[in-house]
């Protein structure tokens, strides 16, 4: 277990709210941000993404692919068509495709190898990355959209990952971040009963104020949110707000 101030604010002090398999859940008494801390390895984290992880997603391959393409032209409409897209936590790819064939240039960056293998195979994408966002070096200023899907929670270093998408992104371009909730009406005030509390997997629980808290350390600043039924927050961030 390893202990850490808080990402979004650097604070060190932590308001204990309960534990689930063992594991400490915290809220930051500087930001609200709340945590797993001290939280599990990385290497126990990492261990949650295997492939059956994968498969049970692929299995689900043309609901998801539906459903991403609804997701791709949203975000298209309001940036404009066109250009490099990047789909971060992309799994098979299906977020790739779905922009590919509305013209986008795209890419993707999963850390879970049989569904990088998947997605090249099966879809034919040959811009899907094996690793880690920041162990690309795609260049500076690179891609008009970026997406992260329900993936930020899981971030080991939160404030390495935003830093990258910041430089990957052109002045111009913006990131959607989609993201459970905290402070949705729909969540529990009970947390330890909401189904979004996943021990050594979703590391991380944002609101709108400490997403925006952490983004806007990094010089991203929220240009609209889109309202969610579900306990969920969709934000879209560019560099002028």
């Amino acid at each position: 277990m390893e202990r850490i101030d808080c990402p979004v604010c650097n604070g060190a002090l932590f308001k204990h709210l309960f534990e689930k398999q063992q594991e400490p859940f915290v809220s930051c008494a500087g930001c609200g941000l709340v945590l797993i801390n001290p939280r599990p390895s990385l290497t126990q984290v990492a261990g949650t993404y295997d492939s059956g992880y994968s498969q049970g997603y692929i299995k689900k391959a043309a609901k998801k692919i539906a459903r991403c393409r609804r997701w791709v032209r949203r975000a298209a409409r309001q940036q404009g068509p066109g250009g490099r897209w990047l789909d971060v936590g992309c799994s098979a790819g299906f977020v790739v495709a779905a922009a590919e064939e509305i013209g986008f240039e795209a890419f993707g960056v999963e850390l879970e190898p049989s569904a990088v293998e998947y997605g090249r195979r099966e879809l034919g994408l040959a811009n899907l990355a094996v690793g880690t966002l920041e162990t690309q070096a795609y260049p500076a200023s690179f891609f008009d959209i970026i997406s992260m899907y329900d993936v930020i929670e899981h971030v080991a270093d939160l404030n390495r990952t935003v830093a990258e998408l910041a430089r990957v992104l052109k002045p111009t371009g913006i990131i959607e971040i989609r993201t459970p909730d905290v402070g949705h009406w729909s969540t529990p005030k009970d947390l330890a009963t909401w189904k979004e509390v996943k021990p050594s997997e979703h590391l991380y629980y944002f609101s709108q104020a400490t997403l925006c808290r952490l983004f806007a350390r990094h010089g991203l600043h929220l240009q609209r949110r889109r309202l969610m039924f579900k306990s969920a927050l969709n934000c879209f961030f560019s560099r002028g707000g």
